[in-house]
């Protein structure tokens, strides 16, 4: 365990082009100048032994520039990647959501894990794959192979990832296991298995009551919703199932399994969420919905919307995470083409009419109407939101949540959100022909109106707005324009590359392909960063629809949605498929993500 405190990792560094020779000799001569400042220390506080920083610390601590990079700083990263190469072992950059809790935390003990810097990650094919920190600790790998019976393959890491990892996989099941002990059935044969909804077991020994004020759900709780936030993830899906209960992650669109959890402490852990949201504990049976707010380092605020509903194996809790750097953010940001932005611009720039957003339920609506409303508020306006429920609290607007059984529904609220005096009105959503005619109504005198709905096109929101009972004279008069969208994952930056397709096979899967013979798109070949899907972050896609005096005339003509959608397109609409492709060719996504995105379109 020496070479990590030794002049032989600068010799390392320096092969690899890592340092320069130069700043191997600084390094040198300041770790000599620290090491004697820290014996006269020890001496004058009386220790014989004083604590050294072993050489990694002290090459990071200087922020050195990378030899041949001259960009980069050298990480702990850098300098375990050279160690890896010169000791003839793998690297693992440690990702919390590929390793296995049960490999992690119950292979060695916790101290020993602490004390050797070691971390087991996998099992594959009888062997232990276990991430070390000091590539020459033999002494360790000989204890845990005749400790587990099993050959040991050894990956170098780095000891902050080694670190992290221990600290919150141990702690996480330290909680989970307390939990389990205190609120577990008896094991043994003739123990029960709790099926939830599905049969009722009764017992009649008498056992502890599970409650959502235990410390140890409390601290799991807290980790699940911190790791969350860390991993990115727009949503939390708390799933019980026969005997167990499974967490999974909702990032960038896919759902990612991270924990299988006993199923004694689902309960509990249930019965904290719902404490925290303020929702009946002792209410099983029904759904119900709440939200918790949630304070981060640096001042950053993160709404979470509490969604339960009983299942076949207990209550399933879902939890949608709303980060306001996420909600609110640029409109020029949010993947607008030049023209669309020009358009959308007018849009939200007019006195009064209805601008609707249209899509599928994630397809980024909420998003858009709320950067549009950050953009446009001033100290002069009064901006009043009807939600059902208020998805991100803003104290630039005056937002109102629908409340169906005490009789606050949109239509209820919008027959009088007149006398309130707003200049601009967001409505959730326009479901109903009472509630489009409020809407109607507060345009024709003066407003401008936010709402969506959920069609698959733009100019499918006249035929949805005419099944809804609005004449088509008034349909005309009051809306400014209608705007489709999706979202579509974005290509990983960290593992890009280019291939060649070529354009005849487009074509035929309906994209707009006017080049021929063979062309170069992006894919992510999979990394650390996208964890291996080639995709990181999430891009909109538009479909930008203004009702020009044509349009108008056509729709008061009750003229067919197809032949609207020609003319729109005629006078320069960019459907969902062409800006899809666009983003494609710029190298955003990749071809196969905007054909899933836009194969209804």
């Amino acid at each position: 365990m020496k070479f990590l405190n030794s002049d032989a990792l600068l010799d390392v560094l320096v092969k690899y082009k890592v340092i320069t020779p130069d700043q191997s000799q600084f390094v040198i001569q300041e770790k000599g100048k620290q090491r004697l400042k820290l014996q006269r220390q020890a001496t004058k506080d009386g220790s014989s032994d004083p604590s050294y920083p072993d050489m990694v610390d002290i090459v990071v601590a200087f922020n050195l520039i990378m030899a041949h990079k001259k960009q980069r700083l050298v990480d702990e990263e850098l300098i375990m990647r050279a160690v890896a190469k010169e000791k003839g072992l793998p690297f693992k950059k440690l990702d919390p959501l590929d390793l296995d809790m049960e490999v992690v935390t119950k292979t060695i003990p916790r101290n020993f894990a602490i004390k050797q810097l070691i971390l087991p990650f996998k099992v594959e094919e009888g062997v232990l794959d276990v991430a070390i920190y000091h590539p020459d600790n033999q002494v360790a790998l000989a204890d845990i192979e005749h400790a587990n019976q099993t050959k040991v393959r050894a990956h170098i890491a780095t000891k902050s990832d080694i670190q992290r990892i221990i600290a919150e996989f141990f702690g996480f099941q330290k909680s989970i296991s307390a939990a389990e002990d205190q609120f577990g059935v008896a094991q043994g044969a003739s123990a029960p298995i709790d099926i939830g909804n599905l049969e009722r077991y009764v017992k009649i020994s008498s056992s502890k009551e599970i409650t959502s004020s235990d410390q140890h759900i409390k601290s799991a709780v807290n980790h699940i919703f911190h790791y969350a936030l860390e991993q990115r993830a727009s949503d939390i899906h708390i799933e019980p199932k026969r005997s167990a209960t499974v967490v999974r992650f909702r990032i960038d669109g896919s759902l990612h399994t991270i924990y299988n959890l006993p199923k004694a402490v689902h309960s509990a852990l249930i019965s904290r969420i719902k404490f925290l949201a303020r929702l009946d504990i002792a209410e099983k049976r029904r759904p119900q919905d709440g939200r918790i707010k949630v304070g981060e380092k640096g001042g950053r605020d993160v709404e979470i919307r509490v969604s339960t509903v009983p299942v076949s194996f207990g209550e399933k809790i879902v939890l949608r995470i709303l980060d306001s750097e996420m909600i609110f953010q640029k409109v020029e940001n949010l993947g607008f083409s030049l023209r669309d932005m020009e358009v959308y611009k007018t849009f939200i720039a007019s006195p009064h009419g209805i601008i609707l957003v249209t899509g599928p339920t994630g397809s980024g609506k909420s998003t858009t109407l709320y950067s549009t409303l950050k953009e446009i508020a001033t100290p002069e306006k009064n901006i009043v939101t009807v939600e059902d429920p208020v998805e991100m609290v803003h104290e630039e607007f005056n937002q109102i949540s629908v409340q169906p059984l005490i009789d606050i529904t949109f239509s209820s609220i919008l027959r009088n959100i007149l006398r309130q005096d707003p200049d601009i009105l967001m409505i959730g959503e326009i479901r109903d022909h009472e509630t489009a005619a409020h809407a109607v109504q507060a345009a024709m005198t003066g407003h401008l109106v936010f709402s969506t709905l959920h069609t698959n096109d733009a100019t499918s929101t006249i035929a949805r707005l005419r099944d809804l009972g609005l004449q088509p004279f008034m349909i005309a008069s009051t809306i400014l324009g209608c705007m489709a969208q999706r979202l579509v994952k974005t290509i990983c930056p960290a593992c890009s590359e280019k291939f060649t397709v070529e354009g005849d096979e487009l074509k035929k899967l309906g994209f707009p392909v006017v080049e021929k013979g063979p062309i170069t798109l992006s894919r992510g070949k999979g990394c650390r960063e996208c964890r291996g899907t080639g995709y990181k972050g999430r891009c909109g896609i538009f479909e930008v629809f203004p009702f020009s005096s044509q349009i108008k005339r056509m729709i008061v003509d009750n003229s067919h949605s197809l032949e609207i959608r020609q003319i729109a397109i005629r006078e320069g609409m960019t459907t969902l498929r062409e800006d899809a492709w666009d983003k494609v060719k710029l190298g955003i996504t990749t071809y196969q993500e905007a054909l899933r995105v836009t194969s209804d379109s």
